[in-house]
């Protein structure tokens, strides 16, 4: 009887969880390829 509200309710986790990971990884791409421009701007300068 409850099998369609526990597969909703999956659902609901996994999208939250796919909400909180995804923008942590792009932050981290994203913070990788600032460093990556700072250390060619630090070479550039030298």
């Amino acid at each position: 009887m409850y099998w369609p509200t526990f597969v909703l309710g999956m659902c609901v986790i996994v999208v939250a969880l796919l909400a909180i990971y995804v923008p942590t990884v792009y932050i981290r791409k994203t913070n990788a390829m600032i460093r990556l421009l700072e250390q060619i701007t630090a070479n550039t300068r030298r």
